[in-house]
């Protein structure tokens, strides 16, 4: 039992939370030739073309724009996996927006998840394929009225991580089964272009869109995911007028980048991030460090550098050009990040900014964070207090010596019970706390409800209590506490675990996070920084680390 504790620490914490073609049916027209569901045609919803099919619909076959596939039965959920909402961006479509995917030859076997994206794993090798735009779905096995839906995007820093993410061997960890069953929802899980693959932006690429613009390749991935929830779903038992967009970590990020995109406008209605930012840099800021990526690759000095990046291997892209986490940085550096960029096109502003003016998706929005964020992410061990000083120190250099006197005394050492605590908490403020504050802010006013949470919960270990750390919320939301073999959750974590199932499901139901039998979750309001705390018992707190928040505001301008 200790072993399996030992193991949901480390899968909790690994990449924050990561695992380890056909030709198009169609073209696209929409900016930058982006989304698989802007194609042009007739005889489908949204505008696509439909395949034909001889295929009846049945409890495990249901009949999309692109033909049959057919799931299986597992206890009280029909599950399907491995649907392709796009065509493998390989050879002339690598470094492109999705395409639709071929019609299906007969009726398409959907009992497997796809292939994880192309990605580094934890131990430093290559896994993955290019043809991985795929998304899952999990449907009660009941006939009802169209359900809810809930659409979540993974983390993994936009350089790793999967749908099929396992928690330990066997149990994965966004399994959508119990939300299915326990709440009468439709749910879908996605995966999309990761790294350099999704998000490599440079001059060479933008000479070849409409726009002018490149990179956002993943981003245009999960557009085209929500488009073919938009035009499938319904096959599904899905309600395409009630879908809740939520991610976790990079997932929270593009949870973020898609809430103030105009190119999802219309295609979610509500939204929830966990544990992540909105903070975006310009394409001309992140193609500083991209070029020089590049420049000692194997495309480096290339007369022609997009069709040789398109000529090399995924294998090669993915290693000759990584990317970073960029755990320990507080400033918010975009060097070596992966991820979204303000292009003006896919994204016209900075996600953040976009909250603060009011220019996004006026939807019920629900942000939160977890209190011990970076406790399993920080691979560097400070046992005394001179280590902990240098570490801050060293963290703090960008915003110098002042900030750094300041950071250690709202954070002595001897108000935690370790050193290596008190550095958790600092960083975990800076990174994840503090943004959930300042993002739940600046989009309240706007005319949408805006809730926020803090997760705080330890859970109860045979070891000790384990800390709440990054990624382990989603344990409580999925359900794979209960599901891990050999541990028996305390039945605090068991109602903890039930409350927010609720919270999330009705958040998609009905608009609101409101769990039957469990507390209410008030609306934000900034006067109060009202927060709900997820903890046994759960409760309602204002002002949660005001002092730390407000210090980590003064550094860091809005952006």
């Amino acid at each position: 039992m200790h072993r399996v504790f030992i193991l949901l620490g480390l899968a909790a914490a690994a990449f924050a939370c990561s695992d380890d073609g056909s030709e198009p049916d169609g073209t696209s027209s929409g900016p930058g030739g982006s989304g698989a569901g802007n194609t042009g045609g007739s005889g489908g919803s949204g505008g696509v073309p439909s395949c034909p099919t001889n295929a009846t619909p049945s409890e495990t076959i249901a009949i999309t724009d692109r033909g049959a596939v057919e799931g299986a039965v597992e206890e009280d959920v029909v599950v399907f996996r491995g649907i392709p909402y796009a065509a493998p961006p390989t050879g002339d479509l690598r470094f492109r927006p999705p395409e639709l995917p071929a019609c299906f030859d007969g009726v398409r076997d959907a009992s497997a998840y796809g292939s994880v994206c192309p990605q580094l794993a934890p131990n430093g090798s290559f896994v993955g394929d290019e043809d991985c735009l795929t998304l899952n779905v999990f449907r009660p096995r009941t006939e009802a009225a169209p359900r809810a839906v809930l659409f979540f995007v993974h983390g993994g820093g936009n350089i790793s991580g999967s749908a099929s993410n396992t928690v330990v061997p066997g149990v994965v960890t966004y399994d959508g089964s119990k939300l299915a069953e326990e709440h009468d929802v439709v749910v879908v899980t996605i995966q999309y272009r990761l790294g350099a693959l999704g998000f490599l932006n440079q001059a060479a690429l933008d000479s070849e869109s409409a726009d002018g613009v490149s990179g956002n390749y993943g981003t245009l991935d999960q557009v085209a995911a929500l488009e073919w929830v938009k035009r499938n779903i319904a096959s599904f038992g899905g309600d395409p007028g009630r879908v809740l967009l939520f991610g976790e970590s990079a997932g929270a990020v593009n949870t973020c980048t898609l809430l103030t995109s105009p190119l999802a406008s219309g295609l979610f209605h509500a939204a929830l991030m966990q544990s992540g930012s909105c903070r975006q840099p310009a394409a001309e800021v992140s193609r500083v460090w991209m070029d020089e990526k590049v420049a000692d690759s194997s495309c480096g000095g290339d007369a022609d550098p997009a069709a040789c990046l398109r000529g090399l291997s995924a294998q090669q892209i993915i290693t000759e050009l990584p990317g970073a986490l960029g755990v320990f940085d507080v400033s918010f550096s975009p060097d070596g990040r992966y991820g979204p960029v303000v292009d003006g096109v896919v994204l016209p502003k900075s996600p953040e900014t976009a909250l603060a003016d009011g220019t996004f998706e006026h939807v019920p929005f629900v942000v939160g964070a977890n209190a011990e964020e970076l406790a399993a992410l920080i691979t560097t061990t400070v046992d005394s207090d001179a280590e902990y000083v240098a570490a801050v120190e060293a963290a703090m250099a960008p915003f110098g010596a002042q900030a750094t006197e300041d950071a250690l005394a709202l954070y002595p050492s001897s108000a935690y019970p370790s050193p290596q605590d008190a550095l958790v908490a600092l960083i975990s403020d800076q990174r994840f706390l503090c943004p959930s504050r300042r993002i739940a802010r600046v989009a309240s006013g706007h005319g949408s409800p805006v809730y926020r949470y803090f997760f705080r919960r330890r859970a109860d270990a045979p070891m000790g209590p384990k800390p709440a750390q990054h990624c382990i919320e989603l344990l409580y939301v999925f359900g794979a506490l209960e599901e891990i073999p050999g541990f028996n959750p305390a039945d605090a974590d068991v109602d903890l675990a039930t409350d927010m199932r609720g919270y999330w499901t009705s958040l998609a139901i009905g608009g609101a996070p409101q769990a039957e039998g469990a507390p209410a979750w008030p609306a934000y309001d900034p006067q109060l920084d009202n927060t709900i705390v997820f903890d046994s018992p759960i409760g309602v707190e204002n002002g949660i680390r005001t002092a730390e928040c407000d210090f980590w505001e003064s550094l860091i301008p809005p952006g």
